[in-house]
C-alpha cells in the first residue's frame, strides 16, 4: 500500500521483503535534498516521520536514502501518502 502510493506520487521506492520498512531513493526521485534535510522537512511540512539511512552508517554513508515504517493502519498510511505526495509536488 505505502510502496504503491509513494511510487504513484513520484518517489523511487526500493524493493523490500520480509520487513516492516521500505526505503525511498531521493536522488532517483529527483529530489535534491540529502536524507537528513528531507527527514527534517517532512516532519515540519508534512507531519510525517522518516529515518535518514545515513544515521546507520558512520563512515561515508549514502545520504540519499530514507526509511519509512509501514506497520501502521491503512488510514494512517493513506494520510502519509497524501501528505508526502503534496510535499513532493511543492518541491517542484
Amino acid at each position: 500500500r505505502l510502496a504503491a502510493g509513494l511510487a504513484k506520487a513520484g518517489y523511487a521506492v526500493l524493493p523490500s521483503a520480509a520487513t516492516w520498512f521500505l526505503s525511498i531513493d531521493l536522488r532517483a526521485s529527483g529530489i535534491a535534498l540529502d536524507d537528513m534535510s528531507f527527514c527534517d522537512r517532512i516532519i515540519d511540512e508534512a507531519g510525517v516521520a522518516a529515518i535518514p539511512l545515513s544515521a546507520f552508517y558512520p563512515a561515508a554513508p549514502a545520504t540519499y536514502l530514507v526509511r519509512l515504517c509501514f506497520a501502521k493502519t491503512d488510514a494512517t498510511l493513506d494520510q502519509a501518502i497524501e501528505r508526502l505526495a503534496l510535499f513532493r509536488k511543492a518541491l517542484g
